[in-house]
């Protein structure tokens, strides 16, 4: 009955997300998730923008800008980042992920207006490093609140719009500097954020993060709102809560949740993943695609050549999006990180073996990379940030992802021309394609599917496989034993006080729930375990103490079931006196 009990709740949980998958999903929550969505366009404003540093450098009426100076405005996002990360879990912890979101893109307009038209150069450096803490700030909270407020069946459209929004923006940032002067240019890129800082109004509040924080009545709402006011909730509201403590509210207890094995191997995980992703190539390819061209012999025009990266990016990126709900996260990303190797270790190849005629190949390689990158490494990565990253530590866990990404970022940028000069640029091609086969490998064998499931469900996936006990033990093996319940202790319908006022019937019920019923007769019959059975020697008070760490597993609440068999098969059983049983329970 015991395993009966625990067969038809897990069918029951399986029957429950089921149920959640299949839920319509209202307008109002795709409009939600697309103007979070939309927010990340400042990380690709930003990256972008610095196609316009050369025309600052050109231009002279105000401050000058030297060649140091390009280095450490174009390197300033990842710096910031590296410091601002560590902290956005925890600010969004304390103000709730959507409140920051809103927070940071609010003054956003201004640092745009504010860097266009200055006329210092440390101002310049400030409204930068402003934006830079935006968009940390962003890049740390905007998956998780999406896989929050987002339904199943769409999650992995909508964990890729960030990504695309991102691509748009790097576009838009191209466009501008070919187009306009520097300034103007600058000016223009704070015109989205004025109505996106109106639009993320209409957002809720996370559900999550409103349950943790003991506000079930505005966790309801914001469901309300996310789900059409007339439909149920009781059901969302529940499967929150089951996952959801008030303990996880505080960074301190999510710090401490951190170190149980289920909630740290996601976050090791992906954490990994971002590292070699990086290791992999990926921002010496984007920041650095006009030198790889030339040095690998490819004569385009500098602005051409970004724009072509652009647009094959954004455009498989936004293929991704579409595709992910279909095929499944985990076989794209495999693909993706195989391709993206296949296409470095060719491109590298052909520039360390200086093959004649081939200078197409090194263009050809460079743009499969970006299009197999942008089908899975980049997309997918972040909306795992959202789907696998565990309820009780997605705040901190977040931040901690987000950190060792700006930091190997900044890392791999700035060794590559020395990495380059030291070894080739073709033998560090290949070293990046070998990283990406190792990404492949990790995903292959470790990441599992995480397509139309639950966050709930996810947390399970890490979740160790408890033993089985009762593994070699003689006292099981005989013929006709009910089988031992998985949880000894777990309570179940033969632990009532009517079904311990049966024992005779318990012992002799052949009916699996007789195995969970306590021994409470005057004189049960011991099967011993071996020689050395405490059960079946004289009881001695002194002697229990002394033979804690000697117990046998054995002695539980199946041993009125199996007192049954051992009659017919002892002449002369022992007996156990009353006060042995409950001192023998209590022992164990």
């Amino acid at each position: 009955m015991c395993v009966a009990m625990e067969t038809t709740s897990g069918r029951g949980r399986k029957d429950n997300s089921m149920t959640k998958a299949t839920r319509s999903v209202s307008p109002r929550q795709i409009l939600c998730v697309l103007i979070m969505a939309c927010t990340p366009i400042l990380n690709g404003m930003l990256s972008g923008w610095t196609a316009v540093l050369p025309k600052m450098q050109e231009d002279r009426s105000r401050f000058t800008v030297t060649v140091q100076d390009v280095t450490w405005l174009a390197s300033l996002n990842q710096i910031v980042g590296i410091g601002i990360c560590p902290l956005a879990g925890t600010l969004g912890e304390y103000l709730g992920p959507r409140r920051l979101l809103f927070l940071a893109t609010c003054p956003v307009p201004g640092f745009w207006l504010l860097q266009a038209y200055t006329p210092w150069l440390p101002l310049l450096y400030v409204c930068r490093a402003a934006l830079a803490i935006s968009t940390s700030l962003v890049c740390t909270m905007v998956q998780p609140l999406i896989a929050e407020i987002c339904p199943a069946e769409i999650r992995g459209l909508a964990g890729s719009m960030p990504e695309v929004m991102g691509c748009v923006g790097i576009l838009l940032s191209y466009v501008l500097a070919y187009l306009l002067p520097w300034d103007v240019a600058t000016a223009v890129s704070a015109a989205p954020y004025v109505p996106l800082v109106l639009l993320m109004l209409l957002v809720p509040e996370s559900p999550y993060w409103l349950v943790r924080k003991k506000k079930v009545d505005a966790a309801e709402r914001s469901l309300r709102v996310l789900l059409g006011r007339n439909d149920d909730v009781t059901k969302e509201l529940n499967a929150i809560r089951s996952t959801t403590t008030l303990k996880q509210s505080r960074v301190k207890n999510q710090l401490r949740e951190l170190r149980r094995g289920h909630n740290i191997r996601p976050v090791v995980l992906i954490i990994a993943l971002f590292i070699l992703r990086e290791l992999g190539g990926k921002a010496p390819v984007y920041s650095y695609t006009v030198y790889m061209f030339r040095s690998a012999g490819v004569e385009l025009d500098a602005f051409y050549c970004t724009v072509f990266v652009g647009i094959t990016r954004f455009g498989c990126t936004l293929v991704s999006a579409f595709i992910q709900d279909r095929l499944g996260r985990k076989p794209m990303l495999v693909a993706s990180a195989t391709a993206s190797a296949l296409a470095l270790i060719a491109a590298g190849a052909t520039v360390f073996l200086k093959v004649e005629g081939a200078s197409w190949v090194p263009l050809a390689a460079m743009l499969v990379y970006v299009g197999a990158y942008a089908l899975g490494l980049g997309p997918i990565l972040w909306a795992y940030l959202g789907e696998l990253l565990p309820t009780p530590v997605r705040s901190v866990a977040a931040s901690l992802v987000t950190f060792c990404h700006f930091s190997s970022s900044f890392g791999v940028n700035y060794m590559f021309f020395e990495v380059v000069s030291a070894f080739g640029l073709g033998s560090t091609l290949m070293v990046f394609g070998s990283v990406n086969l190792v990404v492949a490998a990790v995903v292959f064998g470790f990441i599992p599917e995480t397509k139309g499931r639950s966050l709930q469900d996810m947390e399970k996936a890490f979740a160790a496989k408890s033993p089985r006990r009762g593994k070699d033990n003689p006292a099981f093996d005989a013929e006709g034993l009910p089988p031992r319940p998985s949880d000894p202790h777990r309570l179940t319908r033969s632990d009532s006080p009517e079904a311990a006022a049966s024992p005779v019937s318990s012992s002799t019920d052949p009916s699996p729930h007789a195995s969970c019923t306590p021994p409470s007769t005057d004189a049960l019959p011991c099967i011993p375990v071996d020689a050395a059975d405490a059960r079946c020697t004289p009881f001695d008070p002194r002697a229990s103490d002394s033979k804690n760490g000697d117990s046998v597993s054995s002695c539980s609440h199946s041993s009125a079931s199996t007192a049954s068999v051992s009659l017919q098969e002892s002449s002369s059983p022992a007996s156990i006196r009353p006060e042995e049983s409950a001192q023998q329970i209590t022992h164990l």
